[in-house]
């Protein structure tokens, strides 16, 4: 959905690598069976990553088998076979999708606009599916068409609530509408669990959904402010972008939301499948810091000379 959860490939070791993009591969086709395949143009590492936290924390690793699809038509490519997890993900990104779809419709202007409203009947049809979709194929408990309603209703309930602050909000805060995003994360990645495991993953998407929030606004910054748009940064910094000295103390505050993620997850029982621990200590530890500081542009782009 946002890019900014995603793996430092170079850093993942060869078995790490094949495992990741297995994942990846996987959830598409989960996206394409459960949702329709215009639903695929919707895939991203950051719910590739939700799979993975998942599946970690519900001990339901999946099965991996070779295979050819649009993208890869002449070489078989390693891809994981659906499971509940991969189910999961894919109708919560097809709800998910609809619902920025229509934010896109009401804050965007011009090309982004028309996109959204190009591409809303398909989102439609992706979220029906999803919030009709029988019970699990896969006997997984909550997954039936009340409780995937219940979910839809929340996340729109939130992103409502999200964008009648960017539009009324009298205070200067970050915390309040990372807050929104955060629950509404929260939600999505407790969804179906039960006990430990829902407080585990409830706390790993309030707080990852937090540092997303941040990091996206941070990120937009430049493009809200020749828009006209809503930036929490914006308002905090009286309608100018943030200083390369404001950049850091944004900075230091990121890494203290993503310090916030680690003891939950370093109660994630592993057990021997050391690929997915690798995978996900990979985007935690390197790739999520990595685009916080690209969103900041704090990391250098210059290129050497040849």
């Amino acid at each position: 959905m946002f890019g900014y959860v995603k793996a430092e490939i170079p850093e993942l070791r060869v078995r790490e690598k094949e495992y990741y993009r297995a994942i990846y591969c996987g959830l598409c086709r989960a996206q394409g069976k459960c949702t329709g395949q215009c639903s695929r143009m919707t895939l991203s590492y950051d719910v590739a990553f939700l799979a993975a936290v998942r599946m970690a924390v519900m001990n339901n690793y999946p099965e991996f088998k070779r295979g050819r699809c649009i993208a890869h038509p002449i070489r078989k490519q390693p891809y994981a076979v659906m499971n509940a997890e991969l189910e999961y993900c894919a109708y919560a990104t097809a709800i998910l999708s609809y619902g920025k779809c229509l934010d896109d419709i009401d804050d965007e202007r011009g090309r982004k606009r028309f996109l959204a409203r190009t591409v809303r009947p398909f989102m439609s049809y992706s979220r029906k599916k999803a919030i009709r979709a029988k019970k699990s194929r896969f006997g997984a408990d909550g997954y039936s068409p009340e409780k995937l309603r219940e979910l839809d209703s929340f996340i729109r309930e939130k992103l409502a609530e999200l964008a009648d602050f960017e539009q009324h909000a009298s205070i200067s805060s970050v915390d309040v509408p990372a807050d929104i995003f955060g629950q509404m994360l929260s939600e999505i990645a407790a969804f179906g669990a039960c006990g430990n495991q829902e407080k585990l993953l409830r706390s790993i998407g309030y707080n990852l959904g937090k540092w997303v929030y941040m990091v996206d606004a941070a990120d937009d910054c430049e493009e809200d402010k020749a828009r006209g748009r809503f930036n929490p940064f914006l308002r905090i910094y009286d309608g100018e972008c943030p200083t390369v000295e404001q950049r850091r103390v944004i900075a230091d505050a990121l890494k203290v939301q993503l310090s916030a993620l680690e003891p939950a997850f370093d109660l994630i029982e592993y057990d021997t499948n050391r690929d997915m621990q690798g995978i996900i200590n990979n985007i935690l530890y390197i790739g999520m810091p990595k685009s916080a500081s690209d969103a900041l542009k704090l990391t250098c782009s210059c290129k050497k000379k040849k």
